[in-house]
């Protein structure tokens, strides 16, 4: 039992690179199905998560050598039902007539079938809490998880052992089932206290019907990620056909991907279809196909074009002598920080639901598409 305390900290340690693994897909499901992430739920998936992970490295660790799991000899299942009973007693020291000698029950053997009862009681609590599982379900999720666990033991970790180097026990599957069902009696009293899952999913679609900075700049990353793998495509294609790019290439392939795209799908792009938001027209009539490429110029040019075309008119200026290179750092500086102020600004009034020029100027706007179940 002193070991459990090391492997729940190597679980901790590891957990971040889970979290890390499936931050991405989970922002994708809830922007796709709510079009928020809500706070609330990040803190009831991310236990539940840690919560596996934890139970799981108790299955599996400590992880003995390849040496040892060839050496051992002893049985690699126990099938008799309840013969923790036998256990129990065999290690207990019980005198007939002697009361204080019942005590001894309470040996490694009950202590070891109430951990494994203990272990899957979070597990029948998160079914019913967050998952909604009625009892028979919990009962036979908690089956199936505890079912997993043995094989893992059984095929000695996915037959990377020579043998199971843990005792496939029938025992463990009743005691980690029960485990189950407790838990799903004991958040009983706590579902009138602890916000519902109904609640949950309320405030996020909610919070979906306003498109926040977090989903704009979600929708902008995989919106720019596709953009690298265009890029990287025509590089390659333009590369073994023997044609050089033009250094204006990324800001029209830029400009290009979001016009063309918005264009084609009637205000959509891959971000925007993946965080369920689209460009609309601001007074809500159908929107004309030159607002598209008018908004996404205007953006691009701004981000693009411009600092290119001041990044010309520097050179010529010492070139003709007239700007020196502390007067090039100046105005290099002067121009990074105007962006700086300005990214900041517009990330102000996009939180606060505002408008920036090139919104106000191509009269568009990035509305959301979410809808709850059955609204029209």
């Amino acid at each position: 039992m002193g070991v459990y305390p090391e492997v729940i900290r190597q679980a901790l340690i590891m957990f971040p690179f889970l979290a890390f693994l499936i931050t991405l897909p989970y922002m994708i499901y809830n922007y796709r199905k709510y079009g928020s992430v809500l706070g609330i739920r990040i803190l009831v998936v991310y236990s539940f998560a840690l919560y596996l992970l934890c139970i799981y490295f108790l299955v599996i660790l400590p992880l003995p050598s390849m040496e040892e799991v060839s050496q051992m000899t002893g049985r690699r299942a126990q099938l008799i039902p309840f013969h923790f009973l036998a256990d129990i007693l065999k290690e207990a020291d019980i005198v007939p007539g002697n009361i204080c000698s019942l005590f001894s029950v309470l040996n490694e053997a009950l202590f070891q079938v109430l951990f494994n009862v203990l272990m899957i009681v979070p597990f029948g609590i998160y079914l019913r809490y967050y998952f909604r599982c009625g009892l028979k379900r919990t009962v036979l999720f908690s089956f199936f998880l505890s079912l997993f666990f043995e094989l893992t033991q059984l095929s000695g970790l996915y037959f990377i052992y020579p043998r199971g180097y843990r005792l496939f026990d029938v025992d463990d599957l009743i005691a980690n089932t029960a485990g189950g069902a407790l838990g799903y009696f004991i958040i009983q009293p706590f579902l009138k206290f602890l916000p519902s899952r109904e609640k949950m999913d309320r405030a996020s679609y909610g919070r979906g019907r306003r498109v926040s900075l977090s989903r704009r700049i979600f929708s902008l990353l995989t919106d720019g990620v596709c953009i690298l793998v265009l890029y990287g495509i025509c590089a390659l294609i333009c590369g073994r056909a023997g044609i050089a790019l033009p250094g204006y290439f990324p800001a029209l392939l830029v400009w290009s991907y979001f016009s063309l795209m918005t264009l084609l799908t009637g205000g959509k792009t891959v971000g925007k279809w993946l965080t369920r938001t689209c460009v609309a027209e601001n007074s809500g009539k159908k929107i004309c196909w030159y607002q598209y490429f008018l908004r996404y110029g205007l953006l691009w040019g701004f981000f693009l074009l411009l600092p290119e075309a001041a990044a010309r008119v520097r050179i010529l200026l010492e070139r003709a002598g007239i700007a020196g290179n502390a007067a090039a750092m100046l105005f290099s500086f002067l121009e990074v920080l105007f962006y700086l102020v300005y990214m900041i600004y517009g990330a102000v009034q996009i939180s606060r639901q505002k408008q920036l020029f090139y919104e106000k100027w191509s009269a568009t706007r990035i509305v959301s598409t979410v809808r709850e179940p059955g609204e029209p």
